[in-house]
């Protein structure tokens, strides 16, 4: 049986959904997460969900695991390409949507497949996001203020070994400094 595919990225928003709840419910959706290689990240809902489930619409965990060996998720990157792009493997924002990855997937037991790739919605940048879900990147760069790479990145990695939620609180509290 041909599965319809997503047509805009609200059905895109509900497969996220279904796959995150689908987590919560299914067993055997679970044992399948070591599986899965290619990650979506979803700003709006700061959700994860992998191409081989979240390109078809209206799909649940009952029916993924009913019909999983039938699905070929490399068939899926054209679909979400209208509204995605891939990520560079070392790139900043590469590593920020696999940290959301592992926790998802850590709260299983389970790790991330060593062959995962990430994508984001096209044009979604770790600057570009909102205050709360993101840190804020506007220090002056005048001599007197100026951070060397190397502290910067030193912060960075410090700030993506935080879970999500104390991502967004320090993001918050650093937004609240006059």
């Amino acid at each position: 049986m041909a599965r319809e595919t997503v047509k805009t990225y609200q059905n895109v928003l509900e497969s996220v959904r279904a796959f995150n709840k689908g987590l919560e419910l299914s067993k055997r959706l679970r044992e399948q997460i070591h599986f899965f290689q290619s990650w979506y990240y979803i700003p709006e809902l700061d959700a994860v969900g992998p191409s081989k489930f979240i390109r078809y619409k209206d799909m649940d965990a009952f029916e993924y695991i009913r019909s999983h060996t039938e699905l070929d998720g490399r068939v899926a990157e054209p679909v979400l390409s209208k509204w995605f792009s891939r990520l560079e493997p070392n790139s900043a924002e590469a590593a920020w949507v696999r940290q959301r990855v592992e926790a998802l997937v850590g709260r299983y037991g389970k790790i991330v497949n060593t062959a995962a790739k990430f994508s984001v919605p096209k044009g979604w940048s770790i600057n570009g996001q909102a205050q709360t879900t993101q840190p804020i990147n506007n220090i002056p760069t005048t001599s007197k203020t100026a951070v060397t790479n190397a502290a910067v990145d030193g912060l960075w990695k410090a700030f993506l070994s935080l879970s999500s939620e104390d991502q967004k609180t320090l993001a918050a509290r650093i937004g609240n400094r006059n």
